[in-house]
C-alpha cells in the first residue's frame, strides 16, 4: 500500500505543531487530519479509523494523551481500532513507561513508540514508517515504548 493511502491523525492541542507535522507528512504522501483535543480524537477514531495515531500527552488535562492511548488499546467500544499503532510525542522527556516504572497499570497508557519534543523530523518520519509497516505486516506492532 503506498504512503498516499495511509491515514494519520495528529491529536495535539498546539495549533502550530500541529500544522507543521501536517505539512512534513503531506510532503511525503500522507493523508493527514488534525485534532486539538483528547475528546475531539475519542470522537474521529472509531468513524474516521486512521493507520496511525500522533498523540499529545498533555491538552485538556496533563493525563488526556495517556487517556486517549488506554481507549485505543484496552476499551471495549474502541476494539476495531486496537491494531492503530500510537506516536506518542510530548515535551515530557520520560515515556510512560520510564515514568511510572512502579506502577503497575503503565503498560495500559504505554504507546507503541514515544518520542520527544522538539521533533528530530528525520526520525519522526522514519518512525512513522516502521509503525505504519509494522501494523500492516502483523496487525500489531511489538515495539512498545521505545524512547527518543
Amino acid at each position: 500500500m503506498s504512503a498516499a493511502a495511509k491515514r494519520i491523525l495528529i491529536v495535539d492541542d498546539d495549533m502550530d505543531f500541529r500544522n507543521s507535522v501536517t505539512v512534513m507528512l503531506e510532503a511525503n504522501g500522507y493523508a493527514v487530519t488534525g485534532v486539538a483535543s483528547a475528546k475531539e480524537a475519542l470522537e474521529s477514531i472509531p468513524r474516521s479509523m486512521p493507520d496511525l495515531v500522533v498523540l499529545d500527552v498533555m491538552m485538556e488535562c496533563d493525563s488526556a494523551g495517556y487517556e486517549v492511548n488506554h481507549a485505543i488499546k484496552f476499551r471495549e467500544d474502541f476494539q476495531l481500532a486496537r491494531d492503530i499503532p500510537i506516536l506518542m510525542v510530548s515535551s515530557i522527556p520520560l515515556d510512560p513507561a520510564s515514568r511510572f516504572d512502579r506502577a503497575p497499570e503503565a503498560q495500559m497508557i504505554t504507546p507503541d513508540y514515544y518520542m520527544t519534543k522538539p521533533l528530530d523530523f528525520t526520525n519522526f518520519l522514519e518512525r512513522v514508517r516502521i509503525l505504519l509497516e509494522m501494523r500492516r505486516e502483523s496487525g500489531t506492532p511489538t515495539d512498545r515504548a521505545a524512547a527518543r
